[in-house]
């Protein structure tokens, strides 16, 4: 019988900059709490008290929080910035921006800090994060609780449109699983910065596919990289040149093909390749198999395998808390039999939006979601990370899939078969029987951004980050360029 570990919820601090009106606040300074490795942190009248506004935000006061994690705190007054400093590292908190900086490196967060009556609230949880604090919400205490006892983990299921690309990072061990497209290895190279201390330990490549090797030549000319893990398998394309290159030219590095082994990682976690065999019948087939394991924490990266390869080694496979899904979703994956041994509590799926292969499929939403799986996509979701103390985890995101993302907004169908294998049903509630109708290619458009006057193709993650307002549909390339707007460097329109 699996255990069943319960997902901590989602600590976020802070919607809204000091200039915009605070929300109406729901729970008061008296119903919310702090601990810090069981500790309560002390709020009174002079330092502030949380409080949750109707946006359902959780916002913590500053320097009470800080300091009483250890942590000097400063105040750039000239910049509105909180400078939060502790063991060498410095978290630079701007009042009212969606990013903060770590070490002088921009990470994204989907938080803002704000002042109210005077005082500054932060997002607790990305701030904590970067100095190694597992931050969750203790539901029955009403408190956030915050542990430094036992080595931080992080999974970051980077978006790269329709390509994988995973960072794990766990003290001062960083594993990259697969680097996206070539138009990504920049993008990778940028989000690694802050998490990347010194080296890069691990780089698995798990096939030879360009979604998952295509960047990785600039990873690697970016970063030293101790040992680099392949499939064995070779291809004659340009992208793997480029890569295969890099990895030769790689001073001090090992390269090996993978097998079965254990790579050590700090805190106790380990990494475990698992070895399904060279002659699958295709670069898919043979990719890199690995699960990681932190204690009663695990999850498992599946390449693009396929059913075939998923049942012909059902025995090699365990309960594991996440699923990384293989082949971006698709309906030749993830079958019943593979998940009725694995039972996932939670899955990502990493694609791109209006991708034109029809990923992810709605019978994998359905497979899926009949073992009892929540899943996130990262065309929906943007980065999808996890954080784990070992004992339990938490994901940053809590949009699930339905059925209706099949596709990933292809317009795909939206049918499910149910368990069991019945007629395919209708689930708008109509109750109309039809059969799934075939995915249709998507023929690519151009969308330019009026602020910046850059222009994506449509299927760019920088799309779906863009505010309505900003976009404006061009038709051609062409177009774009003779009226001012530069492409895009991460899709490379032009």
């Amino acid at each position: 019988m699996k255990r069943k570990k319960k997902l901590s919820l989602f600590l976020s601090l802070a919607l809204v900059a000091a200039s915009v009106f605070i929300p109406q606040i729901q729970s008061y300074a008296s119903q919310i709490g702090v601990t810090i490795n069981g500790s309560a942190v002390q709020f009174n009248a002079s330092t502030g008290s949380p409080f949750v506004d109707s946006s359902n935000r959780t916002q913590v006061p500053l320097r009470a929080t800080m300091e009483a994690y250890g942590c000097d705190v400063d105040w750039d007054r000239n910049t509105r910035t909180a400078i939060v400093q502790k063991d060498g590292k410095t978290v630079k908190v701007p009042i009212g921006s969606n990013n903060i900086s770590i070490n002088g490196y921009q990470v994204e967060n989907d938080t803002v800090a704000v002042i109210k009556d005077n005082r500054t609230y932060l997002p607790i949880r990305a701030v904590l994060e970067a100095f190694g604090g597992y931050v969750s919400w203790n539901q029955a205490a009403q408190s956030v609780s915050v542990d430094n006892t036992f080595p931080l983990l992080k999974i970051h299921f980077i978006d790269v449109g329709q390509a994988d690309a995973a960072l794990i990072d766990i003290g001062n061990t960083e594993v990259l699983i697969d680097g996206g497209n070539n138009a990504n290895g920049q993008q990778v190279v940028n989000y690694l910065r802050p998490y990347v201390d010194g080296a890069l330990d691990y780089v698995i490549a798990t096939h030879t596919d360009a979604d998952h090797i295509g960047g990785l030549d600039d990873v690697l000319a970016a970063y030293q990289v101790d040992t680099v893990i392949g499939s064995g398998d070779t291809s004659s394309t340009s992208t793997y040149r480029d890569y295969w290159a890099a990895v030769q030219s790689e001073p001090n590095s090992q390269y090996m093909d993978d097998s079965d082994m254990v790579l050590p990682l700090e805190g106790g976690a380990e990494l475990e390749i698992i070895e399904t065999g060279d002659n699958n019948g295709d670069t898919n087939g043979n990719s890199v198999i690995a699960q990681l394991n932190y204690g009663k924490v695990k999850a498992l990266f599946t390449g693009d395998i396929d059913s075939d390869v998923e049942s012909q080694n059902l025995d090699k496979f365990e309960d594991v808390d996440v699923l990384k899904v293989a082949h971006h979703g698709s309906k030749t994956s993830t079958s019943s039999s593979f998940l009725s041994v694995i039972h996932p509590e939670y899955a990502v799926i990493s694609a791109g939006s209006n991708n034109t292969y029809g990923h992810p499929s709605a019978d994998t939403l359905s497979r899926l979601s009949a073992v009892g799986c929540k899943t996130l996509g990262t065309f929906k979701s943007g980065t999808v990370s996890l954080s784990s103390n070992g004992k339990v985890y938490n994901l940053n995101k809590s949009n699930y899939l339905t059925i209706a993302d099949a596709g990933a907004g292809t317009g795909g169908s939206t049918l499910v078969t149910p368990p069991g294998g019945n007629t395919p049903t209708n689930p708008s509630g109509g109750g109309t029987t039809v059969n799934p109708q075939p995915q249709t290619p998507v023929t690519t458009s151009y969308i330019g951004n009026k602020n910046s006057k850059i222009f994506h193709k449509s299927t760019c993650s920088s799309v779906k980050r863009m505010s309505a307002s900003n976009k404006v549909p061009l038709s051609s390339v062409s177009a774009a360029l003779s009226t001012g707007y530069k492409p895009c460097k991460i899709c490379n329109p032009a």
